[in-house]
């Protein structure tokens, strides 16, 4: 449950994150206007092919996060069952004399 809870809380603090930190666009469109409609309308059209990019990175990052996550868990869930194989052999497996 716990770890449902902080994925949970990550993933919103990663996407408000790359939503607050992402670069601003309408500066640079600003400085290129022109003044005619057509050309403008067009071009801003054209640079605005990519505007999920952040949420990609985002979301990246995030998959590479619950990833290594998965990875400890495995780590963790095998070195218990190890531990709980060895106590279970000591205590089921002694010899009857």
């Amino acid at each position: 449950m716990r770890f449902m809870i902080g994925l949970l809380l990550g993933l919103g603090a990663g996407f408000a994150a790359a939503l607050l930190l992402a670069p601003e666009k309408d500066a640079g469109r600003q400085e290129r206007e022109t003044d005619d409609e057509e050309a403008a309308g067009d071009y801003r059209f054209g640079e605005n092919h990519d505007a999920l990019a952040g949420l990609r990175r985002a979301m990246r990052g995030l998959q590479e996060q619950v990833q290594e996550a998965w990875e400890e868990a495995r780590l963790a869930a095998r070195e218990a069952e190890k531990e709980m194989r060895s106590r279970y052999d000591r205590t089921v497996s002694k010899p009857k004399r």
